[in-house]
């Protein structure tokens, strides 16, 4: 005879194994809060505060792993004194996602401590700004029109943005997010790919050379820049909040509207960021680039490194990329010549190299980048490969595209007058 136990798990591993072959996606849905009443306001509220003192009583708690998903009262440290806190608004598929976190995270720790990685402890959080809703149908649902119904609140939400979502999917996890003031719904989402091919990229190479002043310059010649600084209301923010009394209610209201101004930055840079890893995924197979030291270009060019995501750059090149090569950070890719491999010192103010052996000179950038793919090759065990002006010539609709990104200038190296020379 089969349990309900193990028809659960059948489901599940039917679930997995057919939404495998589905496309994968997340929708952000705002909550109306003017559409929200003064109870449904404070539910949400102190959903978000009992998750802090569930989370702080498992990570102080001697053996995590027994806890309880039932459990209703916690210890809360007010001072120098601990109190009993009733969790009266977190469900108990709440408490089991928060609960199933905290272990989750002591396990990745103790995984990374076995390869040999330098790791802490869990810390205790003065805020906790995401709560998982696991079951689609019980812990949240989606009604006609506008409205979303959540676990434990009797009125139901509206929200805006369920237009986005396909008519045909199938809904999973969602995820209740409380950022700078507001309240959102992360609702994952499973679709049908029927006619379900492999993305065909070309087989291109590039190399890649990071910079401050030039973000990025590609070996075919292009040279990709821009800059996204922090705005006026961001600075005047800053100086409202260092006026303000700590922790009243004009700071938390002027905080708000910081994490909301620098959201909307990083919103901005995420943008460019994603496009900028489209554009290079999808035209070349092979990239090559160097494990650049960002943090001392941190300490040394702090806020010009604060209006770039270079970072994030890499690690998403790493991820989605068909074949990343990355050459050794202390590889001379500066001081090597792109055309007979020789090398020179050079000093950061030389923008033009220079090499009076075989009578090259080219962009400083240019010449690295060349260099990276060099390298790159060498590394596969390839042969070495050029780059013709023909081949330069060839970037004009890769131009136009990157021109159509907002906040990023691209151009190609001849034009700016500091490439006179190509191999």
């Amino acid at each position: 005879m089969v349990t309900k136990n193990q028809r659960i798990k059948a489901t599940l591993k039917d679930t997995k194994a057919r939404r495998k072959h589905m496309r994968c996606r997340v929708y952000t849905v705002k909550l109306d809060r003017s559409h929200v009443n003064h109870e449904s306001l404070t539910h949400l509220k102190r959903l978000f505060v009992e998750a802090k003192w569930l989370y702080n009583y498992c990570v102080g708690h001697p053996n995590m792993f027994s806890i309880d998903d039932k459990i209703t009262v916690v210890s809360v440290k007010v001072k120098d004194c601990f109190e009993h806190r009733q969790l009266r608004y977190l469900s108990s598929h709440m408490r089991q996602s928060i609960i199933t976190r905290t272990q989750q995270n002591i396990r990745s720790l103790a995984r990374a401590k076995a390869k040999g990685h330098k790791v802490g402890r869990l810390k205790f959080k003065s805020y906790i700004n995401s709560i998982s809703l696991k079951q689609y149908g019980n812990t949240y649902r989606i009604l006609n029109g506008n409205y979303v119904r959540i676990q434990g609140i009797p009125q139901k939400l509206r929200v805006n943005g369920l237009e986005q979502l396909p008519p045909d999917c199938e809904y999973a996890i969602a995820t209740l997010l409380h950022q700078h003031g507001a309240y959102y719904l992360a609702i994952t989402t499973y679709t049908p790919q029927e006619h379900s091919l492999e993305m065909v990229v070309p087989e291109k190479s590039i190399g890649i050379d990071f910079g401050v002043k030039h973000q990025l310059t590609l070996s075919n010649g292009i040279r990709i820049r821009y800059k996204i600084p922090v705005t006026r209301r961001t600075k005047q923010l800053c100086k409202q909040l260092s006026r303000k009394r700590y922790r009243s209610k004009n700071w938390w209201k002027t905080l708000f509207k910081l994490l909301k101004a620098y959201a909307k930055t990083t919103n901005i840079k995420r943008d460019i960021r994603n496009k900028l890893v489209h554009f290079l995924c999808t035209t070349f197979q092979m990239i090559c680039y160097q494990n650049e030291n960002l943090r001392s270009w941190q300490r040394l060019w702090g806020r010009r490194m604060l209006s770039t995501s270079l970072g994030g750059i890499i690690r998403m090149l790493e991820a989605k990329v068909q074949t990343p090569v990355e050459v050794d950070r202390f590889f001379p890719s500066t001081k090597t010549c792109s055309r007979c491999g020789h090398q020179r010192t050079m000093s950061l103010a030389d923008r033009t190299y220079v090499y009076q052996h075989c009578g090259l000179v080219i962009d400083r950038d240019y010449n690295s980048s060349c260099v990276l793919e060099h390298e790159g090759h060498r590394i596969l065990g390839r042969g070495p490969t050029e780059v013709t002006p023909a081949e330069t010539n060839t970037s004009t609709l890769a131009l136009a595209y990157l021109n159509q990104i907002a906040y990023v200038e691209a151009s190609m190296v001849v034009e700016t007058g500091s490439l006179t020379a190509l191999a």
